[in-house]
């Protein structure tokens, strides 16, 4: 095989007619999502809300269904599965790599009753179309069942993993059965912004995929007590958090106010928590706020791009995706890097300032208009 798949070195791919084939929309999809953090399961969902209402779609992931549950405003159902493990991660920003290969193969060990067993639930339930995003099994399982199959991503596994395997050669087959199975998708949409190999067949271009939101200052403001007059901050770190960050010396900051979901370890006057509300977003949050304190990831790089929202973010190991990102986010002049120690210790003086100073103009999200006119609606 390749180490860049091409439609000409590809396995071919035997689809029983479906709607898609007949270019008519598809009735069910089923939407195959990895549960590493919560950035895969928040773009699904933006294209999600684009889908119409009459659309099934059966959700395949190890994410909570609590988390779909306060995203999503349509009717959907959660089969709780893991075919991916993405990285084993302590923190945010970092990665065990011998125990994420390790996961990783114990998941691949079980394809031979799992491909089977969840081919013939889809074909029992009538699915018309997979998606996934981006576990491999998704595409050597749509192939068993005899249907179409869509990659939607930025990266693939076998990009995280390849610098890994570099240094553990033993997972070396490992890495080229990942990028077997990515080479059975029948279609790739790649989104904006993107690094590593393209997957087979030649990827077609999604653009950017967000949550829309819209700035709530005034709402916000009576709600949950921040004040109007000062610089906002809104900090997510990510669903695996970060220890020994010394929170108390946010209140050396009193002309900014500090918001976010998560409570802290400390607690600090200028910070607010928000608890989550059908009738306010998270895209709001961003909208709203003067500056994020975040790692990157896909999902918050795009989310602040589409609303111009400045980013300050710590750095990031073992992980490819982190030097595409934070480029483009330095090239476009939309975030500074912090280095860890200095965000530990909380040391920001340099930083709450300079960074909140980039707002940059908005970016247009065009993915889900995409999304449906490839899917023909």
């Amino acid at each position: 095989m390749c180490a860049s798949p091409c439609p000409s070195c590809c396995p071919k791919i035997e689809i029983v007619p479906s709607p898609l084939t007949r270019n008519r929309p598809p009735r069910h999809i089923a939407w195959f999502l990895t549960a590493h953090g919560f950035g895969h399961g928040v773009r699904a969902s933006a294209l999600l809300h684009s889908l119409p209402q009459d659309t099934e779609v059966t959700l395949y992931t190890a994410l909570p269904e609590a988390f779909f549950r306060e995203e999503l405003n349509r009717s959907f159902r959660v089969v709780h599965c893991e075919l991916d493990c993405g990285c084993v991660q302590p923190d945010s920003v970092t990665v065990d790599i011998s125990a994420t290969l390790a996961r990783y193969a114990e998941i691949e060990s079980r394809r031979e009753s799992m491909i089977p067993d969840l081919a013939d639930r889809l074909r029992d339930e009538n699915v018309d179309l997979v998606i996934g995003d981006i576990p491999p099994l998704a595409f050597p399982l749509a192939r068993h069942a005899k249907l179409p199959s869509w990659a939607i991503c930025n990266f693939s596994w076998a990009d995280i993993y390849a610098p890994y395997v570099r240094t553990r050669p033993s997972f070396q087959p490992l890495l080229e059965r990942i990028r077997a199975d990515y080479a059975l998708a029948t279609k790739h949409l790649r989104l904006f912004p993107h690094f590593g190999d393209a997957l087979c067949p030649e990827p077609e271009e999604l653009g950017v995929v967000c949550r829309e939101g819209i700035s709530q200052r005034e709402e916000l403001a009576q709600r949950i007590g921040l004040n109007p007059a000062k610089k906002w901050c809104l900090i997510y770190l990510g669903n695996f958090g970060l220890e020994g960050v010394n929170w108390e010396r946010l209140s050396d900051f009193p002309d900014w106010e500090f918001f976010g979901l998560y409570p802290l370890s400390s607690s600090v006057p200028n910070y607010h928590r928000v608890n989550k509300d059908p009738s306010l977003r998270y895209a709001d949050l961003t909208a709203s706020a003067d500056l994020v304190l975040g790692k990157l990831g896909y999902s918050l790089v795009a989310e602040c791009l589409a609303h111009g929202t400045p980013i300050l973010f710590p750095g990031r190991s073992d992980f490819a995706e982190f030097h595409m990102l934070k480029r483009l986010v330095e090239e476009r002049k939309l975030g500074r890097e912090i280095p860890l120690d200095d965000l530990k210790a909380l040391r920001l003086d340099p930083y709450l300032n300079p960074a909140a100073s980039l707002r940059r103009e908005k970016m247009e999200a065009e993915g889900r208009e995409r999304f449906l006119e490839f899917l023909g609606f």
